[in-house]
């Protein structure tokens, strides 16, 4: 598995690829890097060209002296296509990464072939209650921490990807054309009312609510969720 470092601005952005075949582009959830994908990087990279991006202020990527944006990641994802020499890509987008999968296939459609999205929600209010409350302590204290320290407001920065930058609209949804699957746990930290609204906003959706699985179902359930996953993307285009 190779470890490249892409220029994206004045910064670099790091990504471990491996595999031949069609491009899968993985995209972590908040607070996390590429590792969260092992199972899915040993399992697709058989057959697809996997490339596990550390995102912008994640892992081992840069942050930037820019505000963190989903935009900003968007530009990023432009660049790795840049770098690759892709038309376009498929991606897989867990939690967060779901949510700039979501983003990304919105507002740069003719660039992504096809999305999954696990654990994913558009709008903040998508999270279950004790979850964003949870994120708003997070940010208040790192909004503190960060007049005295710069790390502490560049962690902010990451966390209020989850709150205020997730500005994703029934409008931006219904615009994207890739087919997507649309994956959740049943005890999932998103509303499960959520996610099916989700799916109905985007045309060409499938829907799998994994049964006893929670937030982290590809984690805990990697099997079932890569013979998912591999179905979906080897499959023609045809949705229920």
């Amino acid at each position: 598995m190779r470890a490249i470092y892409i220029r994206s601005g004045n910064e670099y952005l790091y990504c471990r690829v491996k595999g031949v075949g069609e491009p899968l582009l993985l995209l972590h959830g908040n607070g996390e890097d590429y590792q969260i994908f092992e199972q899915q990087i040993i399992y697709f990279s058989k057959n697809y060209q996997v490339i596990a991006l550390d995102t912008r202020g994640h892992g081992h990527s840069d942050h930037g002296k820019k505000l963190l944006t989903f935009q900003r990641i968007a530009e990023d994802i432009l660049t790795v296509l840049h770098y690759f020499n892709l038309p376009k890509v498929s991606i897989m987008g867990f939690s967060d990464g779901g949510n700039i999968a979501l983003y990304f296939g919105s507002h740069y459609p003719d660039k992504v072939a096809k999305l999954i999205v696990i654990g994913a929600n558009y709008k903040v209010v998508g999270l279950k209650k004790e979850s964003l409350i949870e994120v708003k302590k997070e940010y208040f204290l790192l909004a503190i921490l960060g007049c005295f320290f710069l790390k502490a407001e560049k962690k902010k920065q990451v966390i209020d990807l989850m709150w205020h930058q997730l500005d994703l609209k029934s409008t931006d949804l219904i615009t994207i054309t890739a087919p997507t699957l649309v994956v959740a746990g049943e005890n999932d930290v998103i509303e499960e009312s959520h996610t099916r609204k989700l799916h109905e906003l985007i045309s060409k959706s499938k829907l799998v609510i994994v049964p006893a699985a929670s937030h982290f179902l590809m984690v805990e359930k990697y099997e079932e969720f890569n013979r998912l996953a591999e179905e979906f993307l080897s499959c023609e285009d045809k949705f229920s």
